[in-house]
């Protein structure tokens, strides 16, 4: 690594500074409803989740606020 940070085990805190981007958001739309989103994960935030064996799908709007 350029900065000469050892990565093979790296703290919680550097990892889940990752993805303090994410954003959560609603929009109403002009007929009344709502549109709700969640931003997209950038290559490394997938990598992350990826090497963590976490499904990419609990980052989706769906799984994430299901008032279910």
């Amino acid at each position: 690594m350029p900065n000469r940070k050892d990565v093979r085990n790296p703290r919680s805190e550097y990892l889940l500074k990752k993805f303090e981007d994410v954003v959560r958001g609603k929009m109403p739309l002009p007929d009344g409803n709502t549109y709700n989103f969640i931003s997209e994960l950038n290559r490394l935030q997938r990598d992350i989740l990826s090497i963590l064996d976490i499904p990419l799908c609990w980052y989706e709007y769906d799984f994430l606020y299901d008032s279910s």
